[in-house]
């Protein structure tokens, strides 16, 4: 299994599709699920990004299996608390546990911004997945993006990975030596194990880009504003095609929330 939002490399629909409509895909899903409220719109929205991950960009769901799991405490977490903390104007309290009631409006919204948090994680990784750094930084600097912002934005999508390689060396590296917590089975111990594992990882970051820092110094980048590139991102009728039905959507999408007032809680 690779690193998640680490490019898979392979050679998918969505893997040869151009950056920029990519954003505008990327961009029709937020605008989805920041638009309406239903959990369930959030749920179908969920569901077809993972459909859309397996289908057009042969990402199977056991790729990035660890994050799917993480999402799901992450979702009941969030609607514990908005059950315990939201009230609507008539609260139906659903069930209590001792002094602590939690409502049904509540439940229901938490349950809503969980799926979008996980939703807007799984539309991230799919980008970063399916396309190359170096594409990202061509094509954020072809839509007049400044070249030094356009390489910060592809040294993120590159710095991720290593950190979550390097996080995984030191997990490996203390167990080794014999720190149960970090091969233990109960997730409760492996949580506890990673905070002793966060100084490390740090420092070797702060390390790594000091060293990539020296590096472009040394290479005399951005001395000139005048910038060349060895490859070049040419827009073909496929990528046009899917920015216009990306574009259709956002406007579709805005049309039957404030128009048609579709998909609000409650």
């Amino acid at each position: 299994m690779k690193s998640l939002f680490q490019f898979s490399g392979g050679d998918s629909f969505l893997h040869r599709l151009d950056p920029r409509p990519k954003f505008l895909v990327v961009l029709a899903v937020l605008a989805y699920v920041l638009l309406f409220e239903d959990p369930l719109y959030m749920l179908g929205a969920f569901v077809a990004v993972i459909a859309i991950i397996w289908v057009f960009g042969r990402i199977a769901p056991t790729e990035y299996w660890t994050l799917l799991i993480f999402f799901t405490p992450l979702i009941g977490a969030v609607m514990l608390i908005q059950g315990l903390t939201l009230r609507s104007a008539d609260p139906e309290i659903v069930f209590a546990l001792g002094p602590l009631e939690f409502s049904g409006y509540g439940l229901l919204f938490g349950a809503s911004i969980g799926l979008r948090l996980a939703t807007m994680g799984l539309t991230f990784m799919m980008f970063s997945m399916t396309t190359t750094p170096k594409n990202v930084g061509l094509a954020l600097h072809k839509v007049g993006v400044p070249f030094r912002y356009a390489y910060l934005a592809t040294f993120g999508l590159r710095f991720l990975p290593m950190m979550q390689s390097d996080l995984k060396t030191i997990q490996n590296a203390r167990a080794v030596r014999g720190d149960r917590d970090v091969g233990s089975r109960n997730p409760f111990r492996r949580l506890k194990s990673l905070p002793m594992s966060f100084f490390p990882l740090a420092a070797n970051s702060l390390r790594q880009s000091n060293e990539t820092a020296k590096a472009l110094e040394l290479r005399g980048y951005g001395a000139s504003e005048q910038r060349t590139t060895v490859f070049d991102l040419e827009l073909r009728l496929m990528d046009y095609a899917v920015g216009v039905a990306m574009l259709a959507v956002i406007a579709a999408i805005s049309y039957a929330r404030f128009a048609l007032t579709i998909g609000q809680l409650g």
